[in-house]
């Protein structure tokens, strides 16, 4: 009996253990897109026998892996402070996840446009807030909203990209910075993730998996995340498909105004945005040493990516020359508005370089290509959070 396309089945779990299976089961089920499953990777050794005739000689087969790519929706869980579906997989492409349950309430001491100082009770970590989702609640300002892209410990004081008309708090400004599930790169202690694959009751499973990703958005379409991971090989089975629970994967938006806001250019909050893409670049080995455990390690990562907005004329904002001039600055942008379903990118730090010129529907676009850097404390260039 053929086995059909369509019915495919991708169960993700994080690994307590590297290395040892997860048992994903079918509430661990993930909705994912375009879906290509290497089952077999590996380096072919040819034996290159010298006989007394003609014809190939025996392959073998070294460094065996399995290579997975899909993309997922960009979308939250449903419900603030619930981690959405793809928190394993982030977690294995080399972030740490911080889970805000509740909203944090408070009074602000101070506050101006785009800025406020928090209670006095607030966290004393510097970026600790970075990339949360802050409503003004009542007071001064009240019912105007904004991200969180950079916050002081020691003062208490949030810096604010608007996402309403105005951010304008003062000291009787009530405040809630919402639930919600942080993500930040590390660099030692990587976690990793047991994907199982159900090809129509044909059972791959790949453990001690990690990788890296790619997020895109473009107007008109939906934003998606890019996986391609990297696991251990393991003998396929016949095993039927579990029964699935699809949770924690809210409907997604369409990149578009209105849905997509707070969006902050290089300090230029009036861009009209096109495109904004991440590619996390890290750096995949697949290691099978003598007397060692078979890995698939992340050794470094790169992350840049691309935005296109219309031209600005130079008065409004002179890209050329801050490349010019390697100066960075902020980018960032909220991507729904109904907790549960919103996700915030912020990179505090972005340089760009060589932004060119292109055309659309008549119109000049701008297209900035950038990296994203960390700063002195390290493992802060890109905060996802979802809200």
């Amino acid at each position: 009996m053929p086995l059909l396309s369509r019915k495919r089945l991708i169960l993700t779990k994080i690994e307590g253990t590297y290395g040892t299976d997860s048992s994903p089961a079918g509430t661990d089920a993930l909705l994912v897109r375009n879906l290509e499953v290497t089952p077999i990777e590996a380096e072919t050794i040819s034996r290159d026998l010298i006989r007394p005739y003609l014809g190939n000689s025996a392959q073998i087969l070294s460094q065996t892996r399995v290579g997975l790519t899909f993309e997922v929706e960009l979308a939250g869980s449903g419900t603030a402070g619930t981690a959405s579906k793809m928190d394993s997989l982030l977690r294995a492409c080399g972030f740490a996840a911080t889970t805000t349950g509740s909203a944090v309430t408070g009074t602000a001491q101070a506050g101006a446009a785009g800025s406020i100082t928090l209670a006095s009770g607030a966290s004393a970590t510097d970026d600790y807030y970075n990339g949360m989702v802050i409503s003004i609640t009542s007071g001064t300002g009240s019912g105007s909203k904004g991200i969180i892209t950079d916050y002081v410990g020691s003062t208490k004081v949030a810096t604010v990209q608007k996402s309403t008309a105005a951010f304008t708090p003062n000291g009787t400004s009530a405040y809630s910075i919402g639930a919600n599930v942080g993500y930040k790169p590390v660099s030692s202690s990587f976690e990793s993730a047991t994907i199982y694959f159900n090809n129509d009751g044909v059972l791959h499973k790949a453990t001690g998996c990690r990788g890296t990703f790619n997020l895109n958005c473009e107007v008109g379409q939906l934003p998606v995340v890019s996986f391609t991971m990297t696991g251990i090989y393991n003998a396929p089975t016949d095993t039927a498909a579990p029964a699935t629970t699809y949770s924690d994967q809210a409907t997604p938006l369409i990149f578009k105004a209105d849905n997509t806001v707070a969006v902050n250019v290089l300090g230029y909050s009036s861009a009209c945005l096109q495109s904004v893409s991440l590619d996390m670049s890290n750096e995949i080995v697949y290691r099978e040493l003598v007397g060692c455990t078979k890995q698939v390690l992340i050794t470094n990562r790169a992350p840049a990516g691309e935005v296109m907005i219309e031209a600005p004329t130079i008065a409004a904002k002179d890209y050329f020359t801050m490349a010019n001039d390697d100066t960075t600055g902020l980018l960032c942008f909220q991507h729904g508005s109904t907790g549960g379903n919103i996700v915030t990118m912020v990179a505090p730090i972005v340089d760009i370089s060589n932004p060119s010129y292109s055309d659309q529907d008549g119109i000049q676009m701008l297209t900035l290509p950038y990296v994203a850097i960390p700063s002195s404390a390290g493992n802060d260039e890109v905060v996802l959070t979802f809200a």
